[in-house]
């Protein structure tokens, strides 16, 4: 009773206190930007044509399932870095000593839980009973689960090269001269949950220029691919995923992901590094993990049952499936003796691409055992894969330590510490092929990778972490994804320092500086060579409509130089700055303003400097007592060249993400439209155009238009049971 009443006389004294700013603290907004900003900057430091799904389903899948704040699924929150390590302590400490939490608003008195958190986690988070020690049962799950299909269409309206007629003599003669198929993309996708304790589903795939049922394609072009030609959907998944049961912590069979301690051992699928970079990089490995998108690479395809009892926990895995490669010579039975590279685009558009559809089988068997007591967690994974054939890559300088080979064992011990107002947390890991010629002599230290970081918060508005990372040359893992710069956790060495403070309410300073040395070449630089990467974002929340941010970062690299008068594999340094500014600001009849503005300026060493920028207006409408909403977008662009591109994230339909990157000199527009005729049912439609005055033809080889205007056209219905 008395907690009772404290609690009310507290939760009033906090809406007194709000009041005089009114911040909105239900609002999905604060996550929306929060994503955006991360999705952003992953661009910027990767490919654009990276699969945001993979990355961002399970934040929609917890906006549509929320987390019961009164359950161990708040670990969820940590996993998916909503809250850092210490809120997480403090969430916990909460619970042991008030018992469950009676409002969302109780976590106002949580230490360390300021009106930003909550303003980002409140539209995931529930309160309710913890019935994650409930019975199963049948009856259970078949009459309380639920279910929801999603289908989606899109394709560019233009008609791309590869899409024109040819004969098939034409074809024959240049037999990567067309796309197989049309120019749409379909999907198919089914869902089921059940508290989010059991969870199944498929997807189906069909990509642009990959031949459909509906596609006619010539019995001579069939002849010419044999086995290997497909139509249909091009990709099928499936999964079914079950936890909490008892002994059984997560079991799942068919498609899955598996992540522990710093991804470094073992992390598929896709990770925020830097993008996800604030008070903390310290990665919480979620371990088994359904997978609902249709990616197709690094991804596990078998079985995997985790058991734990007291504070052990122990998984064991096994994955079978058929991966693309690029075949370079094969046996009478027409099986791959050999490949020269694995192929992760997923595209089979070509004949080319469909020859390498599935060209050889991957196994994967390993296992985890973890640790956990009091504020120290240890674990150690250890995994094995098989090829179906040997890698024989193309000699270079740079990939003479890439993996080569049939097999490849990989093993490494994590651990985090956490108590009062630090962590400390790291990874060390090994990497053993046989057919490698790093095993022995004095380069196998090469084959060892390490990083370790410490977070620590000396004052509530105030955390800093410093992480160290040395990756030796030699270290070899197909399925590794932890802290670096670029995408490859292999010959880098680097030191990173990160800050965030609130240095007034409403507030918030984040600051990070990373500078890195690569222990051997690459592909663009002929040298070891060396960077540094420093990003500064400030933001302010003005009131509950209006909120802007301005985030300024410079990064310099190297690579070789293309100066024709000097010899053109000599390194010489580049750097790219960008300035970038939004914000947001909201009326009471439902329509909401978005302002963007990014200068980007590039120069080398070679005397090249060219600039750019971008600037767009965003105009949305959202009522919650209307079926419909619309947003549209109008921007403008100018850049020199591509080295000076700016990227730019855009609201999409659900379980899709666009992060263009954009430059020469145009305009981009969009409209997106979404409506529930039904209650069950949501339709949403974007048509989107790109408008160049620079150029009369876009793109290039089969993906060439000719003209200066670029339309794409996706349209979706959700259907929830």
């Amino acid at each position: 009773m008395k907690r009772l009443i404290f609690t009310i006389l507290s939760l009033c004294l906090c809406h007194f206190a709000k009041a005089q700013i009114a911040i909105d603290t239900i609002s999905a907004e604060a996550l929306n930007e929060l994503l955006i900003g991360q999705v952003e900057r992953l661009a910027e430091d990767g490919d654009e044509d990276a699969d945001y799904e993979e990355l961002l389903e399970n934040y929609i899948f917890y906006s549509e399932n929320p987390i019961n704040l009164n359950s161990d699924e708040i670990v969820e929150l940590l996993e998916l870095r909503l809250i850092n390590v210490f809120q997480y302590e403090e969430l916990q400490k909460y619970r042991r000593y008030y018992g469950d939490f009676l409002f969302i608003d109780e976590l106002s008195m949580v230490e360390g839980f300021d009106e930003q958190t909550i303003t980002v986690i409140a539209p995931i988070v529930r309160i309710g009973k913890d019935d994650s020690k409930d019975r199963l049962t049948f009856d259970k799950i078949a009459r309380y689960g639920k279910h929801q299909i999603v289908g989606r269409y899109e394709q560019f309206l233009e008609r791309q090269q590869g899409y024109e007629p040819i004969t098939d003599s034409a074809w024959l003669a240049k037999p990567n001269s067309r796309f197989l198929g049309s120019p749409q993309r379909y999907q198919l996708k089914y869902t089921y949950n059940y508290r989010n304790k059991v969870r199944a589903g498929f997807v189906l795939e069909k990509d642009p220029g990959e031949p459909f049922f509906t596609d006619n394609v010539s019995d001579t072009i069939k002849a010419l691919l044999g086995d290997k030609f497909h139509r249909g959907f091009d990709f099928a998944g499936f999964h079914l995923y079950a936890k909490d049961l008892g002994i059984v912590k997560a079991a799942v069979v068919g498609d899955y992901q598996l992540a522990w301690g710093q991804g470094l051992t073992m992390w598929t699928g896709m990770s925020f590094g830097k993008a996800g970079a604030g008070s903390s990089v310290m990665k919480q490995g979620r371990g088994i993990t359904p997978k609902g998108s249709a990616s197709e690479f690094a991804f596990m395809r078998g079985a995997a049952v985790s058991l734990g009892g007291g504070p052990f926990r122990g998984t064991v895995f096994y994955s079978n499936r058929r991966i693309d490669a690029n075949i370079t010579e094969t046996d009478t039975l027409n099986e791959a003796e050999f490949v020269s590279s694995l192929q992760e685009s997923g595209y089979h558009r070509t004949i080319g691409e469909m020859a390498n559809r599935h060209a050889i089988r991957q196994q994967v068997l390993g296992g985890h055992l973890a640790y956990a007591v009091a504020h120290l967690e240890v674990g150690y994974t250890l995994h094995h894969t098989w090829l179906g054939a040997p890698l024989q890559l193309k000699p270079s300088n740079y990939n003479q330590y890439y993996f080569q080979g049939r097999q490849l064992t990989n093993h490494g011990i994590d651990f985090k510490y956490v108590k009062g107002k630090f962590a400390v947390f790291g990874e060390a890991a090994m990497s053993m092929n046989p057919d490698s010629t790093a095993m022995t002599g004095p380069t196998a230290l090469t084959r060892f990778a390490g990083l370790i970081g410490m977070t620590v918060k000396p004052a509530g508005y105030l955390d800093f972490t410093i992480l160290y990372r040395d990756y030796g040359k030699a270290y070899q893992n197909l399925f590794s994804n932890a802290f670096c710069e670029g995408s490859r956790n292999q010959g880098q060495r680097g030191v990173y320092l990160g800050v965030e403070v609130a240095p007034a309410p409403y507030w918030n300073l984040l600051a990070y500086a990373d500078h890195f040395r690569y222990t051997w070449l690459n592909s663009q630089v002929n040298a070891p060579s060396w960077g540094h990467d420093y990003y500064v974002r400030l933001s302010h929340s003005f009131n509950r409509r209006t909120n802007a941010y301005l985030q300024i970062r410079s990064k310099t690299k190297m690579k070789n130089s293309t100066d024709g008068s000097v010899f053109s594999h000599y390194p010489i340094f580049y750097t790219k700055n960008s300035v970038k500014f939004n914000i947001n600001y909201g009326l009471r009849n439902g329509l909401v303003f978005s302002n963007k503005a990014e200068y980007a300026h590039y120069r080398n060493d070679d005397g090249k400097n060219s600039k750019g920028f971008f600037i767009c207006q965003d105009i949305s409408y959202k009522t919650e007592n209307k079926p419909f909403s619309l947003t549209f977008r109008y921007a403008v662009f100018d850049t020199d060249d591509y080295d000076a591109r700016v990227y730019a994230y855009e609201s999409d339909v659900l379980y899709s993400f666009s992060v263009p990157a954009l430059y020469g000199k145009g305009m981009r527009m969009y409209l997106l439209g979404k409506w529930k005729p039904f209650g069950n049912l949501t339709l949403y439609a974007r048509l989107g155009s790109t408008i160049y005055r620079d150029r009369d033809e876009i793109g290039s080889g089969l993906a060439l238009i000719k003209g200066n205007h670029k339309t794409d056209l996706k349209v979706e219905a959700i259907w929830k049971l």
